[in-house]
């Protein structure tokens, strides 16, 4: 590795051998050098930050306006995210999720607290992305002496799931969660006394998170055989029914109604419910 540019004393931007760039952190890394400087192993042994080349001038930014100890709360953050998920992150995760705890400690300086409006639905339907940000939390509050709570560690899972690979309308948390949490109120409300503990409701919980994240890709599944449709219709009147009101939320959220086959698998999970 050499030196392409100093940051701090704490920080660099080197290349390799294939001119490839990397931000390169560790205590003293930067003192006195120039660029050209060759570096050994041991010169950055506390974090070690691939950067793709179209990200590389916001991360400097970034980097110049953070701590070396965030930068590398940062990346133990990050770390922790792909050991507990099985789907690939964004190299992108790195720059909004370093912004976003820079701001976060300035808020908590200042006192000023934020509600997650969607923290409910976050920590119940992504559980594992929710699970990063109390791991962020946890940590965030031991090494920087802060107090932040559950909320804070729902909107850095929010960042963990906007950096999960699909396109951005699918993986747009705050989008996602609300129409989740709006589409099971309106099954809960119609069928009445639920047994949320039970295997079928939270089989029907999973369908309407994966229905969501179709219905804003724009990949509702279709093509229901009306012979098959008709008997799951009259085979149960009011799950039908209430899979309908789901249906006309739908409609008027994104201009079009469940598909057949939709309405179909919707009556299907409603009927074991209702069972």
């Amino acid at each position: 590795m050499k030196i392409k540019k100093v940051l701090n004393s704490s920080v660099v931007l080197a290349v390799n051998d294939s001119n490839q760039e990397f931000i390169l952190l560790g205590k003293g890394i930067g003192y006195g050098k120039k660029p050209g400087t060759v570096l050994d192993n041991d010169s950055y042994n506390q974090v070690f930050v691939p950067v793709e080349n179209g990200n590389v001038e916001q991360l400097l930014t970034s980097i110049a306006q953070s701590s070396p100890k965030l930068m590398e709360i940062a990346q133990k953050i990050i770390a922790h995210a792909n050991d507990c998920m099985h789907t690939k992150l964004s190299s992108s995760l790195y720059v909004s999720l370093l912004d976003h705890l820079k701001f976060a400690l300035e808020r908590e300086e200042h006192n000023v607290v934020i509600t997650n409006k969607v923290y409910w639905e976050i920590k119940t339907y992504y559980s594992k992305e929710f699970s990063v940000g109390m791991y962020a939390v946890d940590l965030l509050n031991k090494e920087m002496g802060t107090q932040f709570s559950e909320q804070e560690a729902a909107n850095i899972a929010a960042h963990v799931i906007n950096s999960e690979t699909g396109s951005d309308d699918r993986r747009d948390a705050l989008k996602a969660g609300q129409i989740i949490g709006r589409i099971v109120n309106i099954i809960k409300y119609q069928l009445g006394n639920v047994d949320e503990s039970s295997p079928n409701y939270q089989r029907c919980v999973v369908h309407v998170k994966f229905l969501v994240e179709r219905i804003i890709a724009g990949n509702m599944f279709e093509d229901a055989d009306p012979a098959i449709f008709a008997i799951v219709k009259s085979k149960d009147e009011k799950a039908f029914q209430v899979a309908q009101k789901v249906s006309d939320y739908v409609k008027i959220k994104f201009s079009e109604p469940l598909t057949d086959e939709e309405l179909m698998l919707m009556t299907m999970q409603i009927q074991r419910i209702n069972g």
